[in-house]
């Protein structure tokens, strides 16, 4: 398509979340480019590659043989006296590069244009459309009525647009993808503040008895040296590392505006990244989806039935926007009156946020002598909770913690947020 083209939706950024605004945007009849800065889509990898079955029911998702490296059973809690609890909860762990290649081809069969090793370096909004220069100058600038940034926690948008101030509290990720790791089939995750601090560690099996071993913490300066440790404490310091990788990763919940006037933020770039253990493909596929259909009603001036009022934060003070109601005066079908409604969607939708951030603090100011009276208050097996043993953990967590007790509710509130189902991974 040459430079008479006009996009109804540019999507910066061809990880999950732009890849599936991509094919729900192409899926409603948009037309659509997603631009991926990369020469490949999905490489490189960053994160440690879970994926809950209640994910891919919810996402509506056929998962090709090729991007499952394992099948998983479901996640254990390890905690430092070495008691642990387990959750059975199926799913994946992917080769997240392969799997994101599939949602970029999925995208394109339902009609979005995909641009590889293309960098948007600038853009600018005039009477309703979008420029966006990109590092191929020889190339025609992209137009676009509206765009929808899901390039990660550092969204192009957000630095250009000033649509936020706002910085995000940041975690950082190491891990190795390690050979000859043995496993039962179940995900583990280690609460040892010693080796993370406000943070937790993991073994995650893959394909051929290789296994991610990772850690995230807020101590981003030693995290390599915590690393190093707990492979040791594994024993695994004989074994191969296949690969080294790792990165940042958003932890203080969603940008105060994810939307603009003919804009949208996505996946990391809206802060969608799960409260608990920081897991973020399931939130980027389904923002990214609730972005597309909110550009697809806003187009077709339908508004959701269920439009609400909403206060935002600006600038010049504070603007109430009705979600979902008609555009502006100016008729721009994409102003923020008219994209607000993702806003709504969702809060809607996904977990309180501040709620959960607030009580994850909590959670990882216990020390490792702490996590291990906690573990021993838990039935191992997480899913024989019932009323009468919740009143045998508060009890005990009264008897143990004193006041503190309420922290360990809370804690363990939000702890509870780390399933599926509730998106945690």
């Amino acid at each position: 398509m040459g430079e008479s083209t006009l996009y109804d939706v540019a999507i910066i950024g061809a990880g999950p979340a732009g890849c599936s605004a991509a094919y729900s945007a192409a899926s409603t009849g948009l037309l659509v480019t997603f631009i991926e800065e990369h020469p490949r889509v999905g490489e490189p990898v960053h994160c440690g590659e879970c994926f809950s079955d209640v994910a891919v029911k919810r996402m509506g998702l056929t998962l090709p043989e090729e991007v499952i490296a394992a099948r998983v059973k479901g996640i254990r809690v390890l905690f430092p006296d070495k008691n642990d609890i387990i959750w059975r909860e199926p799913g994946y762990v992917l080769d997240k590069n392969l799997f994101e290649q599939y949602l970029a081809v999925r995208a394109q069969g339902a009609g979005a244009m995909l641009k590889t090793g293309t960098r948007v370096m600038g853009m600018k909004r005039e009477n309703g459309i979008w420029t966006l220069t990109t590092n191929k100058p020889d190339d025609p600038a992209i137009r676009a009525r509206a765009v929808i940034d899901a390039s990660g926690y550092e969204a192009l948008s957000t630095r250009l647009t000033q649509l936020n101030t706002k910085k995000f509290d940041m975690v950082s990720g190491a891990q190795y993808l390690m050979a000859d790791v043995p496993n039962d089939g179940f995900i583990d995750f280690y609460l040892w503040p010693r080796l993370a601090p406000h943070g937790y560690l993991w073994v995650i099996p893959k394909r051929e008895g290789a296994a991610n071993v990772g850690l995230v913490t807020n101590d981003s300066k030693n995290a390599q040296k915590f690393l190093k440790q707990f492979v040791l404490e594994l024993g695994l310091e004989k074994n191969k590392i296949l690969r080294p990788f790792g990165g940042m990763i958003p932890s203080s919940g969603p940008m105060p505006r994810i939307f603009g006037d003919g804009l949208l933020l996505a996946g990391d770039a809206a802060g969608f990244t799960s409260p608990m253990f920081e897991g973020g493909t399931q939130l980027a596929l389904k923002s990214g989806q609730l972005a597309a259909q909110t550009l697809a009603r806003a187009k077709s001036g339908v508004p959701k039935p269920e439009a609400a009022d909403i206060e935002v934060a600006v600038e010049e003070g504070k603007t109430t926007y009705r979600a979902g109601f008609a555009p502006t005066p100016s008729g721009d079908p994409f102003s923020a009156h008219a994209l607000s409604e993702y806003e709504v969607a969702c809060r809607a939708e996904f977990p309180p946020y501040e709620k959960l951030v607030a009580g994850k603090h909590k959670f990882y100011s216990f020390s490792d002598a702490e996590f291990s009276t906690i573990g021993k208050m838990l039935p191992h097996e997480l899913a024989d909770i019932n009323p009468v043993k919740k009143i045998a953990i508060a009890i005990n967590a009264l008897i143990h913690f004193g006041p503190r007790a309420l922290t360990v509710r809370d804690a363990l509130d939000t702890f509870s947020y780390s399933v599926g189902e509730k998106y945690g991974w």
